[in-house]
């Protein structure tokens, strides 16, 4: 990560902060993962599990951004890991609903714990209400989703 010379007058552009903000993110719940033998990606997935159960492998990869087979890949271990496990969807026999293990569903709310520790100690740092930079934070990706949408 680039060494901030002066962390009280920072000039960066937003993605800037952003980035930064993403890597100590990353630095700072791995341990975490590690200890539940997850890499990142995996976490992202079982997470997406868990907000929404019964989501199909297909929506999942879409909404990350990854190609069915790395998905593919990635859910797989989670399902040698017996965290997940797929049923055949009715409406489409060549998809599969993902849901969460019991012992899934308790490494996510373990990690989650982590998660909270982290934006605690953020909007505290910022001295603002979590919901109050969460509001800001949901205008600022609608918008950015906007003007890519529109170019």
């Amino acid at each position: 990560m680039q060494k901030i010379k002066d962390k009280n007058n920072m000039s960066y552009y937003l993605s800037s902060y952003i980035l930064i903000l993403n890597k100590s993110h990353h630095t700072f719940v791995n341990p975490y993962l590690k200890e539940k033998n997850l890499s990142y990606n995996q976490y992202e997935l079982i997470l997406h599990i868990y907000r929404d159960e019964g989501s199909i492998q297909r929506k999942i990869a879409s909404d990350y951004g990854i190609d069915k087979c790395g998905a593919s890949r990635s859910l797989r271990l989670l399902e040698d890991k017996e965290l997940i496990i797929k049923k055949i969807d009715d409406n489409n026999r060549r998809s599969y609903k993902l849901f969460l293990t019991e012992k899934g569903r308790n490494v996510v709310e373990d990690i989650i714990e982590k998660e909270i520790q982290w934006e605690n100690y953020i909007c505290e740092k910022m001295n603002i209400e979590k919901e109050k930079l969460f509001k800001i934070l949901n205008k600022a990706c609608i918008g950015s989703l906007d003007l890519i949408k529109n170019d």
